[in-house]
């Protein structure tokens, strides 16, 4: 009983999980988080109105930066274990 699968058998399935792979750990490391608010040149005070909107825009930048994070792990996971049973049957 072998381990390892012949070359033959899922290659191109296994390539395809290997370009998967490479391109969610790239996203995860090489891509901004999120989007940023530009800086005011303006010397007047911010409106209350205007903090309140900044701040939940904040909140709502790092809630996708996370969730895009969380995906991408994710998929990263599922990749690796598919890889290995296809590997390792």
């Amino acid at each position: 009983m072998t381990l390892l699968a012949q070359m033959e058998d899922d290659t191109i399935f296994l390539i395809v999980l290997g370009v998967v792979l490479l391109f969610a750990v790239y996203q995860l490391v090489f891509s901004p988080d999120g989007v940023h608010a530009a800086k005011r040149d303006e010397k007047g005070e911010a409106t209350d109105f205007e903090r309140r909107l900044l701040d939940k825009f904040d909140h709502t930048n790092d809630l996708l930066v996370s969730t895009r994070n969380s995906l991408l792990i994710l998929i990263i996971l599922v990749v690796l274990l598919a890889s290995l049973f296809l590997i390792f049957r």
